[in-house]
């Protein structure tokens, strides 16, 4: 009965390890991405064939600022 037990215990602390890393998966910060950006200060939006990164957007072309907000 003991083997069975240890087991059963090493069975659900791997249960655990796999629910904790999806856990701490979920609480990181997801880093917004978008085919569409558009200017907080003109309202220019920026269409990409893909969604990219806030990086990506760049600086508005019209007012040349770089605060953009993705449209979902």
């Amino acid at each position: 009965m003991d083997s069975k037990l240890k087991t059963l215990k090493a069975s659900l602390q791997a249960i655990r390890d796999t629910v904790l890393e999806a856990l701490n998966q979920i609480e990181q910060p997801q880093e917004d991405y978008s085919m569409r950006w558009k200017c907080k200060g003109c309202e220019y939006i920026k269409h990409f064939t893909k969604p990219v990164p806030l990086e990506a957007a760049g600086r508005c072309p019209r007012c040349k600022s770089t605060e953009f907000k993705p449209i979902l």
